[in-house]
């Protein structure tokens, strides 16, 4: 019986890899959901998994939809935005008796802050283009094409107190500025005294702000918006740093479209062609004979997964998201996207038990997924042509985005690239490293509800890596050697007899 124990223990570590790391014992992880997969990347082989569980993966999501993107799209993929008209133009007093169209691409970037040099100008130049085709005046209206996306916005299981602030901004067919606005305080030289709201920008008309905002000794942000999609009305709490002149805290933008629009408006005006009709949202393109006058090609993919890697952009991975569900299916509804994103992977022979998206970001916390998944995903793209575009798109350990503050003095820093994930009870991290015998270990951590801070967490998953950058895996030959032997051994120690269940 002795030996057949031994033989069961044997073939777990053969099958695991290893006895299990000092740091997963932590006290931190005692009560938490966790799982682990680490991988070889250039043969497959399993370094390390414990059990595969299905958990919450917070910002890590963004691995499996940014390498779809990659795949699907191309990294040469571009979005487009343009500008044209419909009606008849009077060409001797250069009237267009019709309507301008704006029609939204579904680009992510579209005048966002991260490519400021790309845009520069570009509403400026529509006018111009406008000019150019006589059109001096406009007796219709400004229609606002969005029906590249429909009618979709905030996916389904974003919590109340996400959906106001930046990070929870809406999508759209039309983004505009990154879908968020500046608030500018200025708060008192003592805390505990209300914070004043000097100016927002860009100007978002119609908004009514709410302000219950304090200063206070702390030098964090620690302030939340609250307020519903497409709603004017938001309430703005907690606390900011007391003695500011100038602190900025973001928020999500009402109605981009409508806010882009009249941006554009306003340079119409400038450039002295005549406008006075409304602002029409349209998601069916209603309207017929249109005739296009330019078009704003947005950065290529390649470039947009950048930023959205290295600072977690929750807009861009959203947009990613519907446009891989809108390319594959014509179809870019958030059930339908989340679909075609599950399916894409395990077309590819992906791991998807437990694979259940809500979304493209991660902000849901109802998606769930394992480790295995993300590890696989990870390896399928770096046997792929797009292998450094998308490794290049990664936070370097101690060195850049999210993991700037990371693994400093570590063997992994400046080694390890990896996609960072962090939520209320949330905390994980998926990417590659090179190990000590400089080999490419892919690897997926995911914990949830531990106990502790953060910066607790954050420090046992360093732990955890720094035992597996020393590990030296079991070579087959000798495992199976074991195995086998141990197996002869055993033949005929106990005769297991059948039993009826």
């Amino acid at each position: 019986m002795k030996k057949i124990i031994l033989l069961f223990i044997v073939l777990t570590l053969t099958l695991r890899g290893f006895n299990q790391p000092k740091a997963l014992k932590s006290l931190i992880l005692q009560n938490a959901g966790y799982s682990v997969c680490v991988i070889n990347a250039e043969n497959g082989q399993v370094v390390f998994e414990n059990k595969q569980v299905s958990l919450v993966p917070a910002s890590v999501m963004k691995v499996v939809t940014t390498a779809a993107a990659l795949s699907i799209l191309g990294p040469e993929y571009i979005f487009h935005t343009k500008i044209g008209y419909t009606g008849r133009l009077d060409s001797i007093n250069g009237q267009l008796k019709g309507d301008l169209v704006l029609k939204g691409g579904g680009d992510p970037a579209f005048y966002s802050e991260y490519f400021p040099e790309h845009y520069r100008g570009t509403f400026e130049d529509w006018a111009d283009a406008i000019l150019q085709k006589g059109i001096k005046s406009v007796s219709g209206d400004l229609i606002i094409d969005l029906s590249h996306f429909g009618e979709t916005s905030v996916p389904g299981g974003w919590v109340w107190e996400d959906i106001g602030n930046y990070y929870g901004a809406g999508v759209s067919g039309l983004t505009y500025s990154d879908n968020q606005y500046k608030i500018h305080f200025s708060t008192p030289n003592i805390a505990g005294k209300p914070a004043v709201i000097d100016y927002l920008s860009p100007v978002t008309d119609s908004l009514r702000l709410i302000n219950n905002v304090l200063s206070s000794d702390n030098n964090k942000d620690e302030s939340i918006v609250y307020g519903a999609p497409g709603s004017f009305s938001q309430l703005i709490e907690g606390t900011i740093p007391k003695g500011r002149s100038d602190f900025i805290v973001k928020a999500a933008m009402p109605d981009p479209a409508r806010c882009a629009a009249k941006a554009f408006i306003n340079v119409l005006i400038l450039k002295s062609i005549k406008f006075s009709g409304k602002i029409r949202i349209e998601v069916n393109s209603k309207y017929g004979g249109y005739v296009e006058v330019a078009d704003k090609p947005s950065p290529l993919l390649q470039d947009i997964i950048i930023p959205l890697n290295h600072e977690s952009i929750n807009l861009f991975a959203e947009h990613l998201l519907r446009e891989i569900s809108f390319v594959r299916s014509s179809n870019s509804n958030l059930k339908g996207s989340a679909e075609v994103l599950k399916e894409f992977w395990s077309e590819n022979k992906i791991f998807t038990d437990g694979f259940y998206p809500a979304d493209g970001s991660g902000l849901s916390r109802s998606n769930g997924v394992c480790p295995k998944t993300l590890a696989e995903i990870l390896r399928y793209i770096y046997l792929s042509k797009n292998r450094d575009v998308f490794f290049n798109s990664l936070p370097v350990a101690g060195l850049t985005g999210t993991l700037s503050g990371s693994f400093k003095g570590s063997k992994l820093e400046g080694n390890l690239k990896a996609k960072t994930g962090s939520m209320t009870r949330v905390r994980s991290l998926a990417g590659l490293f090179e190990n000590h015998n400089g080999e490419k270990m892919i690897f997926a951590i995911i914990t949830n509800n531990f106990e502790g801070t953060q910066s607790m967490i954050g420090h046992t998953i360093v732990d955890l890596l720094s035992e597996l950058y020393y590990f030296d895996p079991p070579k087959k030959k000798e495992a199976i050697s074991k195995v086998k032997n141990l197996t002869a051994e055993c033949s005929g120690v106990v005769k297991l007899q059948p039993q009826n269940r």
